[in-house]
């Protein structure tokens, strides 16, 4: 008899044993959430001194920096606010016109530029010039903006600061 029971003790043990082991895994989902992020953000104020000459004058290009990770992709313009403004005496005018370019670019998605390049044309009541790009994707680039203060005839404009605001906005496709 006290084999039997011994034996008996020792095929419940394993029984117990066997059924702790169950109980000893499990599963944990990890799930990150990224919500759709879009941003344009312009470099520093530039600013040129005149040459004095015909010619227009030409800032050097500005690196504006686009992030856009919807999956649909983004598109971004800039438009200026109007033409370059004497700040002194707001009736002496100058056009500005704009130019854009692709300066690199990551991301599965890619920017094409949709509209390369604009001018104002104040005389004829064109106030606004507007540049622009589109993504097919989630893409970060950096687009050169090309600015240029068109001069005419050198002496027929006011001395003075010249002045035209450029606003980038971005928006989902």
């Amino acid at each position: 008899m006290k084999k039997f029971a011994l034996t008996f003790a020792a095929l419940l043990s394993v029984g117990f044993v066997s059924n702790a082991s169950a109980d000893l895994t499990d599963t944990q989902k990890f799930s990150a959430n990224v919500a759709v992020t879009m941003s344009v953000t312009a470099p520093a104020d530039a600013v040129l001194t005149h040459d004095e000459t015909h010619t227009n004058q030409a800032f050097t290009a500005q690196p504006w920096n686009v992030i856009g990770n919807s999956q649909t992709g983004v598109s971004v313009s800039f438009a200026t606010d109007g033409p370059f403004v004497n700040t002194t005496d707001p009736t002496f005018k100058r056009d500005a016109k704009l130019g854009l370019s692709i300066n690199s670019q990551t991301g599965p998605g890619s920017f094409t530029i949709s509209q390369a390049t604009a001018q104002t044309d104040y005389a004829n009541s064109v106030n606004i010039a507007t540049v622009s790009a589109v993504s097919d994707g989630v893409s970060n680039a950096t687009l050169d903006l090309s600015v240029e203060f068109i001069a005419g005839t050198f002496g027929t404009f006011a001395a003075g600061t010249y002045e035209t605001v450029v606003t980038g906005t971005i928006t989902a496709l």
